[in-house]
């Protein structure tokens, strides 16, 4: 019996195997450029978030959202003058990042863009709900990277030092700028097979519309198929049902033996 018992089981396991953790949930958070030329970015996010977060949840995804504006400093560091930099923590409400891009589009400001700086900030302050929550990071910029070589992580310099810290940190990074500043990024931005997280600026500048449902599709698979460093294994509801039903089944033939051994 004994035997039978652990066939049974054993084939339930392997013909029904388990899976990891799919992501259903994310953070998503903006980290941008508040230097002069951003207005149209900030407006960007403002005009098109109700939108990819619609879409979001028509995936059945829940997400947070948040937002930081960075030049010289980020988020709530203050600028060498005073000026402030947008800053809506998650999980902040979308009308508070919508409220947060509107006021940074009428208060850009400077021209020292230290976006791999901006990035380790983010990561590091920004409060991510963790777990299964896949965390998604958009960095915009029209700029190439201001003193990238001043920025130090695990030993290293520079991109390899941001592409080690977004790994650590498990953030999927994924950056919109001009495709002549990719070489600043591609080592650093979120990858996956062919896939990689790098979009053209240009193309959100001249066709929005398309842009905004090309990206929020690209961060649907990215969460999608996100896979939390931490997950273990998790069947299926099937194989619980029928693992369930299988060990009740045993179940029921121990009893009925154990019942005729007893019977004279």
């Amino acid at each position: 019996m004994k035997k039978a018992a652990t066939a049974i089981i054993l084939s339930l396991v392997f013909i029904l195997p388990a899976r990891l953790h799919a992501a259903s949930f994310a953070d998503m958070v903006f980290v941008v450029d508040q230097s002069g030329s951003m207005y149209d970015e900030f407006r960007w996010i403002s005009n098109s978030l109700r939108y990819i977060d619609a879409i979001v949840k028509s995936k059945g995804i829940t997400a947070n959202y948040g937002i930081a504006g960075y030049e010289f400093f980020s988020g709530t560091q203050r600028g060498f003058f005073g000026e402030k930099n947008a800053w809506a923590d998650v999980p902040a409400e979308i009308d508070g990042v919508i409220a947060e891009a509107d006021w940074a589009a009428r208060n850009v400001y400077g021209g020292i863009e230290r976006s791999y700086h901006a990035a380790s900030w983010a990561a590091d302050n920004f409060s991510w709900t963790g777990g299964d929550y896949a965390k998604v990071m958009v960095l915009i910029t029209d700029e190439d990277v201001d003193m990238g070589d001043t920025y130090s992580y695990n030993g290293k310099r520079g991109e390899l030092a941001l592409n080690d810290k977004m790994n650590d940190s498990d953030i999927l990074l994924n950056v919109i700028t001009s495709s002549c500043f990719n070489t600043f990024w591609d080592d650093a931005a979120f990858r996956k097979g062919d896939y990689i997280g790098l979009f053209d600026l240009n193309y959100l500048r001249e066709h929005p519309s398309e842009f905004t449902a090309d990206f929020t599709q690209a961060k649907i698979n990215e969460i999608i198929e996100y896979q939390p460093t931490q997950a273990t294994p998790t069947p299926e509801p099937g194989t619980l049902f029928l693992l369930g039903s299988g060990l009740i089944g045993i179940g029921a033939v121990s009893r009925k033996k154990r019942v005729r051994t007893v019977q004279p």
